[in-house]
């Protein structure tokens, strides 16, 4: 098999854009099912803020239920969204460490299965909300490098030293990448990767392995490209790193990702409950502040479950 069948069980292309349509950007998610809706939302602020850009978006997922980027679709004639349904076999024969499992491959072999088609493709987290145009992100340069990434600046010298990079070294935020193909698959960044997951603990594997395999081989840019500091900055794309996530209503942190949600084809869902006793007790301290004492108690009450069970 070519490495397209070997990582794709299917693919199709939701469109209705015209035959002769030309993409000035391409877009890639890497999702399951549970982060779905999160991707909609992504695509849909992109949409909102860029209707004078054609966008081929491309979807890696498990599973895709087309409601919702249906809507999207219909509104905009600009976009098509390629669907690419995972051959999961393939990924469960690659190695993993701790407690990550397999999915952390998913976005790894974009750049694979993209080969023969594309040049280059920006890689988002579906945690990203897109506030302004993305017209800046067409002039910048890859040529000479393996990706384009936005520094971690959060990212302590001490830790950096830990995986065995120089603590002088810039180290990258993976949540945003803007990829070279053609250099990805020559330097065997996906096979590369492979090999030193398994060589011990790492905090943030996939992001770590990435900066200790492509150290002086990424183009560092503007932090509004991947904005997740407390920076005062307008930024391109806002990128939600911390827990709970602003799509659970034990957010504090989402008044602007709900701008958007509540304008979206997923609007009439309900914000995701909390997963875990972490997220229970801060929802029970959101519903305390609201004077919602009984909801408060009750999931505090779960707060306290969860966190013995």
């Amino acid at each position: 098999m070519n490495k397209f069948n070997d990582f794709v069980s299917k693919t199709y292309t939701l469109s209705n854009a015209q035959d002769n349509f030309v993409p000035n950007i391409n877009i890639a998610f890497a999702i399951d099912k549970n982060y779905l809706k999160p991707c909609g939302i992504t695509l849909y602020s992109i949409t909102k803020n860029n209707s004078d850009i054609n966008i081929d978006f491309h979807i890696f997922t498990t599973f895709f239920d087309p409601k919702g980027y249906q809507d999207i679709l219909e509104k905009n004639n600009n976009i098509r969204i390629h669907v690419y349904i995972l051959n999961t076999q393939f990924y469960d024969n690659l190695q993993v460490n701790g407690h990550f499992t397999t999915a952390i491959y998913y976005r790894l072999s974009i750049a694979s299965i993209l080969k023969d088609k594309l040049d280059n493709f920006w890689y988002l987290d579906a945690d990203i909300l897109c506030v302004d145009s993305i017209k800046g992100m067409l002039s910048i340069d890859i040529n000479n490098y393996v990706l384009a990434a936005v520094q971690d600046k959060c990212m302590k010298p001490d830790y950096i030293k830990s995986i065995g990079l120089n603590s002088n070294n810039k180290y990258f935020n993976s949540g945003v990448l803007f990829i070279n193909v053609k250099a990805w698959n020559d330097f065997q960044v996906f096979e590369k990767f492979n090999q030193l997951i398994s060589k011990r603990d790492y905090k943030f594997p996939d992001q770590d392995v990435l900066n200790i395999l492509l150290a002086n081989k990424v183009n560092f840019i503007d932090e509004k490209f991947n904005f997740f500091t407390q920076e005062k900055i307008d930024p391109v794309l806002i990128h939600f790193v911390s827990s709970p996530k602003p799509w659970s209503v034990a957010a504090s942190h989402s008044a602007k990702y709900l701008e958007y949600y509540y304008q979206s084809p997923w609007k009439d869902q309900p914000l995701d409950a909390p997963r875990n006793s972490k997220e229970a007790k801060k929802y029970a301290k959101i519903l305390w502040n609201k004077n919602q004492f009984l909801n408060c108690i009750k999931w505090y009450l779960v707060y306290i479950y969860k966190k013995i069970f």
